[in-house]
């Protein structure tokens, strides 16, 4: 019944994976029944047929059971409500992607699933700018928090530029594909998003340079108006980047003459001064996530605890989770990302995975360095999703590799 069932989902399972994909980055609503409808299904095939666990990683996935049970364990440990717990709800998310690989196991190429969704939702997102009713201060949103849409388009432009097995004629295979997604990403104005561009071009760099001598000279000449049209993108980016940047400088200015913050900018570096005394009285489990920015907000000086105090998270994913987990649950979270990039590390996979990996980890980190990227649910499916999917790719092509040498061994003795 099972079987029959599996292989009736087959032809649908890869499109609607790539749809959610798409609907994901552009932050709709239905993306979260899609991923959480496959969710669903891992769970009932995770204990109806065992064998659907040979595609989740292992170690990935007892990371996570390890991260969700301590912060579950906090939880009750302190009595903290269940229903609003952000951190709890959050959690759970991602315990979710544990069951993940079940659902997805009969997708034959999963990696070409996420690069064909996220070639479609830059284009997708392209497409919308003009239509943007929530352009204000001349920032994207498209409906969404320009930051979070930054993050989810940033994390698209990073799984385009893979190579998938199978690439559709019309999205062909190309690192240009993280240059086109930089286009949104600037326009929303979101700073921390910007460094892991300058990465990727490092890493392009480095591996074109040795083979320019291999490119036929007629193709050279295609150099120039590539340069030009990088110029005559890179003035106006400039610009924008220019007054972001200024705009940060004076509120740190600002700071230290009035010692009040009243921006973005400031305000982190005086709930981060906090967070970091909360952290030295309450090292091992934190303060909680339901108390933790009022405890930051109690370690300011008075004329800036009332402004901390009305933000709901310190816009630093490491300094949230070290006051709400302790360190302990820092040490957790960080070993998630840790074995990611140990198994695709190890694995080697080509198709620039293993650098394309790394520089989503780089991501993550820069920009979790001034906000919240597990305290977002659309920032949490793109972030799991994408590790997640690289993970049963790499392991289905084990797999693959291992079946189709065992056999000729078979027959031969069979023959004996």
């Amino acid at each position: 019944m099972i079987k029959r069932w599996l292989l009736a989902r087959r032809p649908f399972d890869s499109p609607f994976l790539t749809l959610g994909v798409v609907l994901l980055v552009l932050g709709n609503p239905f993306a979260k029944w899609v991923f959480s409808l496959f969710g669903l299904i891992g769970v009932n095939l995770g204990f109806a047929r065992h064998r659907t666990w040979r595609y989740a990683d292992p170690a990935f996935s007892w990371i996570i059971v390890c991260y969700v049970a301590w912060t579950a364990f906090l939880v009750v440990a302190r009595d903290e409500p269940i229903l609003d717990n952000r951190f709890l709800t959050y959690s759970g998310i991602i315990l979710g992607f544990v069951f993940l690989p079940m659902s997805i196991s009969l997708i034959r190429q999963p990696l070409d699933t996420l690069i064909l969704g996220s070639r479609l939702a830059i284009l997708a997102v392209l497409a919308l700018i003009p239509f943007d009713p929530l352009l204000n201060d001349n920032r994207l949103g498209l409906g969404l928090n320009e930051a979070i849409l930054a993050f989810l388009v940033a994390v698209a432009g990073l799984a385009a530029r893979m190579e998938a097995r199978r690439p559709e004629p019309y999205l062909p295979n190309s690192r240009l594909w993280t240059y086109v997604s930089l286009v949104p990403v600037l326009l929303t104005g979101t700073r921390a998003a910007w460094f892991v561009y300058v990465l990727v071009a490092v890493f392009d760099l480095l591996s074109l340079l040795p083979r320019w001598r291999e490119v036929p000279p007629r193709l050279r000449w295609l150099a120039l108006p590539a340069v030009a049209v990088a110029l005559a993108v890179a003035i106006p980016a400039a610009s924008l980047v220019e007054n972001r940047w200024d705009a940060g400088l004076k509120e740190i200015q600002r700071l230290e003459e009035t010692g009040v913050a009243t921006g973005s900018v400031d305000v982190r570096a005086v709930m981060w001064a906090g967070s970091l005394a909360v952290i030295a009285d309450n090292p091992v489990s934190g303060v909680g996530s339901t108390k933790r920015v009022a405890a930051v907000s109690a370690a300011v000086a008075s004329g800036n605890a009332g402004y901390v105090g009305s933000f709901t998270h310190l816009h630093n994913m490491f300094l949230d989770e070290a006051t709400s987990n302790g360190l302990v649950g820092l040490g957790l979270l960080l070993g998630i990302f840790g074995v990611f990039l140990f198994q695709v590390t190890r694995a080697a996979p080509g198709g620039r995975v293993v650098e394309t990996s790394y520089a989503f980890v780089f991501l993550v980190v820069t920009f979790g360095s001034f906000h919240g990227v597990l305290l977002n649910e659309w920032m949490v499916l793109s972030t799991f999703s994408f590790m997640t999917l690289v993970l049963v790719s790499i392991r289905r092509e084990a797999f693959r590799l291992r079946y189709s040498t065992r056999p000729p061994v078979r027959m031969a003795q069979r023959s004996r």
